[in-house]
């Protein structure tokens, strides 16, 4: 899908990721740690429904995920921004 955005064919595009010293599977991983970060802090909703808008196969991958990111699971993270 991402490489349709930009019209080009899948391979083309994990060449011109290599190229910059990047992967799809890295963009993914930091665009979803910023939006989890983002979203734990300025929402109020529940650690299961961000985990599900995320596309996290259930809220303790999420909460494992986020305890790497960060250092803290996402209740501590969320009582330490406000």
């Amino acid at each position: 899908q991402a490489a349709r955005t930009f019209d080009l064919h899948p391979q083309a595009l994990r060449r011109q990721l290599k190229r910059e010293g990047s992967s799809y599977q890295h963009i993914k991983t930091e665009t979803r740690r910023d939006l989890a970060i983002n979203m734990v802090q300025s929402r109020n909703l529940s650690i299961e429904s961000i985990a599900s808008h995320l596309d996290f196969s259930e809220p303790s991958a999420f909460i494992r995920a986020f305890k790497q990111w960060t250092g803290l699971t996402p209740l501590a993270y969320r009582r330490l921004s406000r």
